[in-house]
């Protein structure tokens, strides 16, 4: 039954699978006297999932594995439309030397472990930039390790196994950028919301900052463009991140019936990571990233943990991926890689996610600039503290419906 249910899967796959290759939208309006450009679009993608073992959160993206269940009975199927999105952007007009910006963009979902549907804004915020400088205000992703792998679902992409990163938050953030050689360095530092509930459920209570913004870093450094190039990197990408911070938890009695603090712990949030990418012909590249760092769980890091006991001790982590690009033709490409989460054992206090890791490998052909036809496999490994037979790991094949305008 098994392996009916997957041959059914493979090639319901190849048959009908679409998924769209990003591009931007052509402007709604424009005003010739002022330079206003305004864009609009949208993205309708369907996922179907189907796994060998239970997946957490069970709503479509498999970031890791549940337990093993005691009935022996794991398989699960999944179809959803939970990674669409509005795409809303305007540029201009110009400010003295600057060109001012600015850009939505909502996800048809309310929070990655909410099965219905609402919308969650990913990104909104304003710019002014030119050719050496950029400023913006608003949700922004990241500036702490910023790669990612392409992997058809966009919203996992090795989240908690290994890529760290890429998450949403208020912040304010400045670029500059500096020619050297055939290439460029860029420097970036922002003041950040120090907490995000999006990917880690450990800030939903008694919570909140310490009335200081996180601070993020990177400097990067690319050579090597080559517009003609199939592999979409520059000949050498190279960059070093961080991210400090800290917030605040009130831990809470009841004293005659009355809810009552009765103390403050102050986790402190830390990471690093360096990351690379290598076009080394026009047909093949490889990309990846490692990190280190403690309470990183809504940076997503740490296989979404954040601090652990009654002191909320802090989790530390460290984890790495790496992927391959392989074009076979401009519009045919495979990405094959492998990623995993590690946190320190001790910290782990009554329990939790000790390491986490997949392997996975992908084929997406794009028919035209907005339909496109992909699958992808991976195998997924999670292990618990403490070590026990509830360890899992299982297969999962998943592939993509999507049109764009």
């Amino acid at each position: 039954m098994k392996r009916s249910l997957v041959a059914w899967f493979l090639v319901f796959s190849v048959m009908t699978a679409m998924v769209v290759k990003a591009q931007r939208p052509h402007p709604i309006y424009s005003t010739a006297d002022s330079g206003v450009n305004v864009f609009f679009g949208a993205t309708l993608k369907t996922t179907m999932l189907y796994t060998t073992a239970r997946v957490l959160p069970s709503t479509g993206t498999a970031y890791m594995l549940f337990p093993k269940d005691a009935t022996g009975v794991e398989n699960t199927f999944d179809v959803n439309a939970r990674s669409s999105t509005i795409y809303f952007a305007v540029d201009g007009p110009s400010v003295g030397n600057f060109r001012l910006g600015g850009k939505m963009v909502f996800y048809t979902i309310k929070d990655l472990v909410d099965p219905s549907y609402g919308l969650l804004p990913a990104l909104m915020y304003v710019e002014l930039k030119n050719d050496k400088w950029r400023f913006s205000l608003g949700q922004q992703v990241d500036v702490f390790a910023q790669r990612i792998p392409n992997m058809i679902d966009g919203y996992f992409a090795l989240a908690s196994a290994g890529c760290a990163g890429n998450s949403s938050r208020g912040q304010l953030r400045a670029e500059r950028f500096l020619p050297v050689g055939d290439g460029k360095v860029t420097l970036t530092l922002a003041a950040s919301q120090p907490l995000s509930t999006y990917y880690s459920k450990d800030f939903r209570d008694n919570k909140e900052n310490n009335g200081l913004p996180n601070l993020e870093w990177a400097v990067k450094y690319q050579s090597g463009a080559d517009k003609d190039a199939w592999v979409p990197w520059d000949r050498v990408e190279l960059a070093a991140s961080g991210v400090a911070g800290s917030y605040r938890v009130f831990k809470n009695d009841t004293v005659a019936g009355v809810p009552v603090n009765i103390g403050i712990n102050k986790p402190k949030v830390r990471g690093y990571a360096g990351e690379f990418a290598f076009r080394l012909s026009r047909r093949f590249g490889i990309q990846g990233e490692v990190y280190t760092g403690q309470a990183l769980g809504n940076y997503m890091g740490a296989i979404m943990q954040t601090t652990k006991g009654p002191k909320d001790r802090e989790v530390h982590s460290t984890g790495f991926w790496m992927e391959g690009a392989m074009y076979w033709r401009r519009d045919l490409q495979t990405r094959f890689g492998y990623g995993q989460d590690n946190c320190r054992r001790e910290d782990l206090i009554g329990g939790g996610f000790l390491k986490n890791s997949t392997v996975f490998g992908n084929l997406i052909w794009d028919i035209n600039k907005s339909f496109a036809t992909g699958v992808e496999c991976t195998y997924k490994t999670t292990r618990f503290s403490p070590i026990s037979s509830k360890d899992n790991q299982g297969m999962t094949f998943m592939v993509m419906a999507q049109y764009s305008f």
